[in-house]
């Protein structure tokens, strides 16, 4: 009777263990095929690369808090420039914060359009990318889905814009604040690179979105190019190196036919 119960708890255990065994190796699959996903690497390196835009969304806003300046006889920290009862510093920090969330708006609705555009089209060179064809593309959208990446397009231009008049005025606002409290170069050098990482940005927002209604750019994937041909102003003449080529061709080709004359005998 102990041999039956023990044969018999074998036979239970055998199956379970198979199908651990299963769900394992399903597991494992899907991972790979979840991690190899076109949309999920996508998505992963648009999030990564938020992290950069978030710190240079901070830098180029408070422009007044990060630019080193000179306090009486010290360098300005952040009790010198904020709240300090002064109406041009108060308000110059103030439109920092103001074209701080402007920013903060426009990553938001960039985030939105690269996820609805991950999520619902995908990149084929091998169809055309005209506007018409992708136009033709769009059809097989349901309606539905076709004005959201139409409404996330537009909103995130319109954000792009609203972000760039902001940028503007907070460069001028809080260069009056910089420039009156000069300490030396490294104010008006980190003054331009902080200003010059919102400028870059806004630059290329404005490129990805001035397009045709059907041409969708990504906002953080970047097309690699192939180098395949020689500049032309590097081009060097040929006529004797096709001659030399010419030549050891005719030369190897005598060669092999004597081969095969001594093969053949």
């Amino acid at each position: 009777m102990n041999t039956e119960s023990t044969e018999s708890s074998k036979m239970i255990d055998a199956p379970k263990e198979k199908t651990e065994e299963v769900k394992k190796l399903s597991c494992l699959e899907s991972l790979k095929e979840t991690m190899s996903d076109q949309d999920f690497k996508q998505k992963v390196g648009m999030y990564i690369a938020f992290i950069t835009e978030f710190y240079r969304a901070l830098m180029g806003s408070f422009l007044v808090v990060f630019v080193p300046q000179k306090c009486g006889d010290h360098i300005c920290g952040m009790s010198d420039v904020v709240s300090t009862g002064n109406d041009l510093k108060d308000s110059a920090f103030s439109f920092n914060v103001i074209v701080f969330a402007l920013f903060l708006h426009m990553y938001f609705a960039e985030i939105r359009r690269e996820t609805k555009m991950i999520d619902y089209l995908h990149i084929n060179p091998e169809l055309p990318r005209d506007n018409d064809a992708v136009g033709e593309a769009l059809v097989r959208l349901p309606e539905e889905k076709r004005n959201c990446i139409w409404f996330w397009d537009k909103y995130y231009a319109r954000s792009g814009q609203l972000a760039m008049i902001g940028y503007l005025i907070n460069m001028v606002l809080s260069g009056f604040v910089v420039f009156e409290n000069y300490l030396d170069d490294k104010t008006l050098t980190v003054f331009i690179t902080n200003g010059l990482f919102m400028a870059l940005k806004l630059n290329d927002t404005q490129t990805t979105t001035a397009t045709d209604k059907n041409i969708f750019l990504s906002a953080y994937l970047t097309r690699r190019i192939q180098y395949n041909d020689v500049d032309p102003d590097k081009v060097i003449e040929l006529d004797g190196a096709a001659e030399n080529s010419s030549d050891n061709s005719e030369s190897n080709s005598s060669i092999d036919v004597v081969v095969e004359t001594v093969e053949s005998v």
